[in-house]
């Protein structure tokens, strides 16, 4: 899933396909091994998938998150969200941020239906490149 969604969108996230691909199974495992990591299934298929993992002491964060093409649009990435949320809410944290890649307007759409708000923190989405990336967040 997450190989599709950097062939996807590639401009979405902090990492790239090339990078990811690589990746062996351990390395997978760590990965998940500090998060909780959702799916969402339409038709038997895996069609999306979001994470949540600690910000810090009052904060999670929502990271990682894709919706396939074939379901846009029908209400998978706000489930998503609000199961990041849900989450993070029963974990006993007080709020929950994401970073959108700015001119990413879809994303910041569902994530501003979904109840958050820019903070005023920006940063590239890699040191030294001129693609920026901004804060969203939610109090829960």
């Amino acid at each position: 899933m997450r190989l599709a969604a950097l062939r996807d969108a590639p401009f979405a996230f902090g990492s790239t396909y090339e990078r990811e691909q690589t990746a062996d199974e351990t390395s997978w495992r760590e990965r998940l091994a500090n998060r909780a990591q959702l799916a969402a299934e339409l038709d038997g298929e895996i069609v999306g998938t979001a994470a949540g993992i600690a910000s810090d002491k009052t904060s999670a964060a929502l990271i990682s998150m894709w919706v396939a093409p074939r379901a846009r649009g029908r209400g998978v990435g706000a489930r998503l969200v609000n199961s990041v949320v849900d989450w993070a809410k029963d974990q006993g944290y007080s709020t929950v941020l994401l970073w959108v890649t700015d001119g990413n307007a879809v994303a910041e759409r569902l994530y501003e239906r979904c109840g958050f708000a820019r903070t005023g923190v920006v940063q590239p989405v890699h040191p030294g490149e001129p693609r920026l990336e901004f804060e969203m967040g939610k109090r829960i």
